[in-house]
């Protein structure tokens, strides 16, 4: 994710899905649809599947709620979990 501040809405964070397509192991479309998944659990996050090869944008507004920043942690913990288990299976 790429953060950008931003007045009024707060700022975005940049899902980098067309740059994880070429990483290790995000090569995988599922993990990236997984990931997807993982983030459109948060309330008020609604990107569509077609948006797996773009950089679709979630505001950080939607961070003021408690469980959504506990889903993102979640999600950022699975997201390096794969990451330091690339490789090894």
């Amino acid at each position: 994710m790429t953060l950008y501040p931003g007045a009024g809405r707060g700022g975005t964070a940049e899902v980098v899905f067309q740059y994880m397509a070429a990483r290790a192991p995000f090569t995988d479309r599922a993990l990236r649809a997984e990931l997807l998944t993982r983030l459109n659990a948060l309330d008020g996050v609604d990107i569509p599947e077609g948006k797996l090869e773009l950089r679709p944008n979630i505001r950080l507004s939607l961070l003021e709620k408690n469980r959504n920043r506990e889903l993102l942690a979640e999600t950022l913990t699975w997201f390096r979990d794969r990451w330091e288990s690339r490789g090894t299976s």
